[in-house]
């Protein structure tokens, strides 16, 4: 049998990259037989999370078809969004904090999507609930997708919920999340490196809005 991919969205920022890397690992604890990759490479942001807890970026794929015949989403589930062959595999889970937009299947799926600042704060949440213990490095890498989408909880997105996984994952990754964050996000924020599209079109994502296709 085939191992199912996980993956996030195209253009895939930190969270998208560390939610499939740890919902690949809570499906593992439980049995599954899944792979965590990436619809792109990771920006500078995510590398220096990547580097600080030694942990390696998952492969980058630009076909899922090609590999196998069910997938899981994470982060994401407007079709447009992801894989380009999307519509050729099966989608048995999705783990999401977006609005669900333009997305259906043919058979049942497990599905979870809950209003909070980050996908990996739903991760954790849902390790706590099967009491599976999280490794210092992965603690480490959904501390940094948090602090990511969150803004250092300084987003109004930001939830109870992210504030109290922040606190639990820094202590298990034995790190000063509010030190750490600000490295972390002025590492993002380096853009002398990057080309002009690069810079338009980091986390850039597509939309369907009254028919017509719009890029933010």
């Amino acid at each position: 049998m085939s191992k199912e991919l996980v993956f996030g969205h195209q253009n895939p920022d930190t969270d998208a990259i560390t939610a499939a890397m740890a919902f690949s690992y809570y499906e593992n604890q439980l049995g599954a037989n899944s792979e965590p990759v990436a619809l792109g490479e990771p920006n500078e942001e995510t590398q220096y999370a990547l580097k600080t807890f030694n942990m390696k970026a998952p492969r980058v794929v630009k076909t899922v078809s090609n590999e196998t015949d069910k997938v899981m989403l994470v982060d994401h589930n407007e079709p447009q969004q992801s894989a380009p062959d999307v519509d050729k595999v099966t989608v048995t889970h999705v783990v999401d904090h977006h609005r669900i937009a333009n997305f259906n299947t043919a058979q049942p799926l497990w599905y979870t999507a809950r209003p909070y600042g980050c996908c990996s704060t739903i991760i954790f949440e849902l390790c706590q609930e099967k009491n599976i213990d999280i490794p210092k490095d992965l603690a480490g890498m959904m501390m940094s997708a948090i602090i990511s989408d969150t803004l250092l909880l300084k987003s109004p997105t930001t939830t109870f919920h992210d504030e109290e996984a922040v606190k639990a994952l820094a202590k298990i990754a034995g790190v000063d999340y509010e030190d750490y964050g600000l490295k972390m996000l002025k590492a993002g924020t380096n853009v002398d490196a990057k080309s002009d599209n690069e810079i338009v079109d980091g986390d850039a994502k597509t939309f369907t809005l009254g028919g017509v296709k719009m890029r933010v």
